[in-house]
């Protein structure tokens, strides 16, 4: 039995965001409608998302934001609805707002593009209106879709919804340490062109393992592997910026081979950028001989919509940059994998975004106790709605150093409580 919805105007925004919530969170299948006659004669659940109801059907109120295909600025409303405030409010329909225009406007991070078009500044999480409406710690549009699927459920007893599980997934970043070449006059030309390098990324290396506080990569992965088989981290990592590309780390990198690994990019917003990454994807492909998928994150800065129009153009569709990495919360308002929508070009896009909620980063000056409870109170968040649950983790915080102690007992709490 599928869900039809009726609209007078199928837009593309429409179907995505209606694809999303019905399909991609409530695994239900949809059909889409213009003919009136056609949807009220169905025996389909049905769905009407207009400016007045058709019959006795789930009717939605719409708004100007999904019948559009311009970014403009907005002047928003809001309504409370339970303990905090939700935009684009509406009168005569099931919900007191356009839950799907609301939906909309925070996946498609309609407000991040505004942002754009005023300043040169980073979008920082307290520029959100996620934040100032008080939902940015919520997986808000999947608690939508829960309320749409018992308002179902309701109304046609005898649908039966695909069953969900939990799922979680942790990710873990490091920068890789390039091999040395063997034989003098090579070895000597490595150490001499490290000296003079700008960016000190190998002597940082070698002074950390001075110092004793350098991270064995290959025991600290191996160990993760063992105290957590059932859920394998993905490994992103950031290779040495190396302008003649001379560096070679297919030795260093022989403990990766069977792992999930991505590559942990430097913010992508020009093109210079754009051709390093197609440079890392090279050596990234040469770890991993057999075809992989290609999986980016990007923690420093995800500046919207450059960043994912050069993922794009260096064909990668994985990425999981999605979200604070000083703040905790859901970004994109969901717990739920999905394609970015290019509001530009107006269209969905193959690129599928996995949002991480907690960061290392955004806990880090937090109490370990405190730190384990906001972890367990997201997580539980995820669990109530049946989502999918990441988290972003530094490897040497995971490590045996005396030094990150703290945080890997935190780590192992949250795998531990994650199940």
């Amino acid at each position: 039995m599928q869900i039809i919805i009726f609209s007078p105007l199928l837009t593309p925004r429409i179907k995505y965001i209606f694809n999303f919530i019905l399909s991609a969170i409530l695994k239900a299948e949809v059909e889409f409608t213009v003919n009136s006659t056609y949807f009220s004669q169905s025996e389909k659940v049905r769905v009407s998302y207009a400016d007045k109801p058709l019959s006795d059907e789930l009717f939605f109120k719409n708004t100007a934001l999904l019948l559009s295909n311009k970014v403009e600025e907005l002047k928003l409303k809001t309504v409370p609805f339970g303990d905090y405030h939700v935009p684009f409010p509406v009168d005569g329909s099931l919900l007191p707002f356009d839950v799907f225009a609301a939906s909309f406007f925070i996946l498609s991070r309609y407000e991040e593009y505004l942002h754009k078009n005023k300043s040169e500044d980073i979008f920082t999480p307290k520029d959100s209106l996620q934040y100032k409406w008080k939902i940015l710690e919520r997986p808000i549009i999947d608690e939508w879709a829960l309320l749409l699927k018992n308002m179902i459920r309701k109304k046609y007893p005898s649908f039966k919804f695909q069953e969900k599980t939990f799922h979680h997934q942790s990710t873990i970043n490091f920068t890789l340490k390039p091999d040395v070449p063997s034989g003098f006059f090579p070895k000597t030309k490595f150490i001499f062109s490290s000296v003079f390098d700008k960016r000190q990324q190998f002597l940082s290396s070698v002074f950390d393992e001075f110092t004793g506080i350098a991270v064995n990569h290959e025991r600290t992965i191996n160990e993760l592997s063992e105290t957590n088989p059932k859920n394998q981290p993905v490994y992103f990592i950031n290779f040495p910026q190396d302008d003649k590309n001379r560096l070679n780390f297919k030795n260093s990198a022989l403990f990766l081979k069977e792992k999930q690994i991505g590559l942990l990019r430097p913010y992508t917003i020009n093109k210079e950028q754009s051709t390093m990454l197609k440079a890392d994807l090279l050596k990234l492909g040469k770890i991993q001989d057999s075809a992989i998928d290609i999986r980016t994150q990007q923690l420093e800065l995800l500046k919207l919509p450059t960043c994912y129009l050069h993922l794009l153009s260096a064909g990668i569709i994985s990425d999981y940059s999605m979200g604070y990495s000083d703040k905790v919360g859901f970004r994109a308002g969901t717990c739920t994998p999905f394609n970015w929508y290019d509001l530009q070009l107006n269209k969905v896009t193959p690129i599928e975004v996995k949002s991480y909620s907690i960061s290392d980063t955004a806990i880090h000056y937090q109490p370990v106790d405190d730190a384990i409870k906001t972890i367990k109170d997201i997580i539980d968040a995820v669990k109530l709605v049946d989502g999918y649950f990441y988290s972003s983790w530094k490897l040497k915080n995971l490590s045996e150093n005396s030094k990150f102690k703290k945080w890997k007992a935190v780590f192992n709490e949250m795998i531990k409580y994650a199940g």
